[in-house]
């Protein structure tokens, strides 16, 4: 079972390259935006075990599911697509990027372990 530490590192990485990936596809320069989303996932690296607490080994249920996976995947989109006009609604859009971003790379971490994910 994978640590906060390193559930946290894993999720700098994983959410700083993607944004890097996702400006770059997308024709904006590069600008800090992937390391401070990298840093805001990086501050929450255990949200999945805040619902469902990492109390043994066989704690992973619906939360932790590939499931939520996709609603959450889902919802990441939707997001990603929303064209905020107001500076709370980008604040809004950045921060439910960022906490999906890192909701997702901690169940991505989780399914590489030998308990991986259940499908529901």
């Amino acid at each position: 079972m994978a640590c906060a530490n390193e559930h946290s590192a894993f999720n700098l990485v994983a959410v700083s390259v993607a944004t890097a990936l996702v400006e770059g596809r997308d024709g904006r320069p590069l600008t800090v935006a992937p390391m401070a989303m990298g840093f805001t996932a990086a501050c929450f690296p255990s949200l999945p075990d805040l619902i469902e607490p990492a109390l043994h080994p066989n704690h992973r249920k619906f939360f932790h599911s590939w499931a939520v996976v996709g609603l959450l995947g889902w919802g990441i989109y939707r997001l990603y697509d929303w064209k905020p006009e107001e500076g709370w609604e980008q604040l809004v859009r950045m921060a439910g990027l960022a906490l999906g971003a890192a909701y997702l790379a901690h169940l991505a971490r989780d399914a590489f372990t030998t308990k991986s994910l259940p499908l529901i």
